[in-house]
């Protein structure tokens, strides 16, 4: 074991930016030996794509601490990307005229965030209607908190010990458009659809921000989030149209993120990837004792 930990930190001195390990002990062990915590604000760019099901024998707190660093970090990337995104595309919508490219750019993303249809012309409209535009581009294109990600992904997953985790990756009960393909439940019958297969979590988080991000059964998620950006109960109550239970759902959310701790990781982030490359600032190599 002494060799196995002794490899992982030699390889960690002389990564590129972003690590991404596989088995329960590589995660486990590249953990312990940050002494990564629920009150941790910075943290390596080491990534899991899938759980293992070891975490099936885990029990209590420490379950949930290994769930946390599982999804934590990868929540952080994605909510990366998506500021990335939003930075790329105001740099288009900001500008007072918009050339071809703009447009292109401008048109591409905005549907993709359901703010304008395939068929809407942008190419010469008023001042008034780019505004609307840059609006809900600088209004939709935002980070989720990491602390309601990793509660719904707790909630939704029973800390990440579902079947549809191991078998699809899927952490948040996303269905596929295709009723005859994905995962069947158990309990269901019929043409009722299927539990979507993902390639990794990475997938299943992306997809999950995504749609966030532009479905209007969320648009109260996203007004709290603008309004309220560092009152997470407030943020929670905009997911009463998330489950049938509707408000009860609003309250086991909260329940998970206060009960447990969740709310700690909310000032979470990644350091930056100019730190990880350096081998001088690598703090996993202080755990060669």
């Amino acid at each position: 074991m002494k060799y196995f930990l002794f490899l992982i930190i030699f390889s960690f001195s002389f990564l590129h930016a972003d690590t991404f390990i596989n088995s329960y002990e590589e995660i486990k062990s590249a953990y312990d030996m940050k002494a990564y915590e629920l009150s941790t604000e910075v943290l390596p760019r080491v990534f899991a794509r899938k759980i293992p099901e070891e975490i099936k024998k885990l029990e209590g707190f420490e379950r949930r601490k290994f769930f946390v660093r599982i999804v934590l970090p990868v929540v952080l990337l994605e909510n990366e990307k998506i500021t990335a995104e939003h930075d790329f595309v105001m740099s288009h919508a900001s500008k007072k005229e918009w050339n071809k490219e703009d447009v292109k750019i401008i048109k591409e993303i905005a549907q993709k965030y359901n703010i304008l249809d395939e068929s809407q012309d942008i190419s010469a409209i008023p001042e008034e209607e780019k505004e609307k535009i840059r609006y809900f581009l600088d209004h939709k294109i935002r980070p989720v908190p990491p602390a309601i990600a990793v509660g719904q992904a707790a909630l939704e997953s029973g800390w990440g010990t579902s079947r549809f985790v191991f078998e699809g990756n899927n952490l948040f009960g996303h269905v596929s458009t295709d009723p005859e393909k994905g995962i069947k439940p158990k309990n269901w019958t019929g043409n009722k659809r299927h539990i979507k297969i993902f390639d990794s979590i990475f997938e299943s988080i992306e997809a999950y921000m995504l749609n966030l991000n532009r479905n209007r059964a969320y648009s109260k998620f996203r007004w709290y989030r603008r309004t309220h950006p560092k009152n997470l109960s407030k943020i929670a109550e905009g997911f009463d149209k998330y489950a049938r239970i509707k408000d009860e759902y609003v309250s086991r959310l909260q329940s998970v993120m206060f009960k447990f701790g969740v709310h700690r990781v909310n000032k979470a982030r990644l350091e930056s990837p100019e730190k990880a490359e350096s081998p001088e600032n690598n703090s996993m190599k202080l755990a060669i004792d």
